[in-house]
């Protein structure tokens, strides 16, 4: 009976290994366009539309923005992740609301203060676990191969509730001293190990040869959107743009998955009220009626032309927005007017 229950736990978890490592050309095709990753909260057609994306895209950077954009903006789903995971998660709940003042900004077209609110979330978050784990003596780690380290610590956790789990599910084999033996369980725990590994490179990758690859010490950077170039203003062509902001958001997602799967308080559901996630959602909705009646007022401003986020709405949204948006265009040109006479 034992070896059937081993076998059966063997070939679920080898089950999502396979499905995982398939993801692997998905994310090498997206890492061409300096693209992050598909995160563990995406759902089965997102894999099924980034694999059209991958043979059938005509203009690849465009159509990956495209998808990623679309995601963000159905704001009900960004302030599910804002107030129902972030918010939630050890170590990341206390920059919750840096997050969300830099989502505001995003949406407000304001990328450049977006981006360097949220770029060390991710930092702080990986250094705050390091010191749980490793003792104050890490507070003021700043070597990032070092902080990089976390990962190792991540995937701990998420073995060693994994095993919790597994004696919880079997808990009548365990009392009668039918449990799996000592190599069945490692078995068992090592394939779950695989798993999360094969999530977790992806994430690390991206830190470790983009985000925050020390272009001091490398040659070669094919990605200018740099932790290293930016703090220390060694690039005055850094892109403040929706795209890289996009890409910072998405590491922040695979955190809390990371987090929330190694912690058994954590859970893998959203949890926020559906009421108070509406109530929200008109106010962000309201900021998205301003940002964009405001477009071309910015564009008169910056020397980057700002686009419109109307391409990436749900159509249903666009009617919506088409009246309030009117009213505050006019509201703005009775100022001008004013200030002429």
């Amino acid at each position: 009976m034992t070896k059937q229950i081993f076998q059966k736990e063997i070939n679920l978890i080898t089950k999502e290994i396979e499905l995982l490592s398939k993801l692997d050309s998905i994310n090498s095709y997206l890492q061409q366009y300096n693209w992050i990753f598909l995160h563990p909260y995406s759902q089965g057609m997102d894999i099924g539309i980034l694999q059209r994306l991958s043979t059938e895209a005509e203009n690849p950077k465009e159509e990956i923005l495209h998808f990623f954009a679309k995601k963000f903006l159905d704001l009900r789903n960004t302030i599910h992740f804002i107030d129902g995971f972030y918010s939630k998660r050890p170590f990341l709940k206390e920059y919750s609301s840096s997050i969300e003042e830099s989502v505001i900004l995003c949406i407000q077209k304001d990328f450049n203060g977006a981006i360097n609110v949220l770029l060390p979330v991710i930092e702080g978050t990986l250094r705050k676990y390091l010191v749980s784990k490793q003792g104050i003596e890490k507070e003021q780690e700043i070597n990032i191969s070092k902080l990089l380290s976390v990962f190792e610590l991540m995937t701990i956790d998420y073995v060693d509730l994994q095993k919790k789990y597994l004696k919880r599910r079997y808990h009548s084999l365990v009392t009668i001293n039918k449990y799996f033996d000592t190599n069945q369980e490692k078995q068992i725990l090592k394939k779950h190990k695989e798993y999360f590994e094969l999530w977790i490179k992806q994430l690390k990758n991206y830190l470790q040869n983009n985000l925050y690859l020390n272009t001091k010490h490398n040659t070669v950077v094919t990605d200018s959107f740099n932790r290293h170039l930016i703090f220390h203003a060694l690039n005055q062509d850094i892109e403040y743009s929706f795209s890289n902001y996009l890409r910072l958001f998405n590491c922040i997602n695979f955190l809390s998955w990371a987090i929330g799967a190694g912690d058994e308080t954590c859970s893998i559901l959203s949890e926020l009220d559906e009421e108070d996630m509406k109530s929200k959602w008109a106010d962000y909705f309201n900021i998205l009626i301003i940002s964009e009646a405001l477009t071309e007022t910015k564009n008169n401003i910056y020397k980057n032309p700002i686009v419109s986020f109307k391409k990436y709405l749900d159509p249903k949204y666009l009617k919506i927005l088409e009246n309030p948006e009117k009213l505050v265009r006019s509201a703005i040109e009775l100022n001008q007017f004013l200030k002429a006479k």
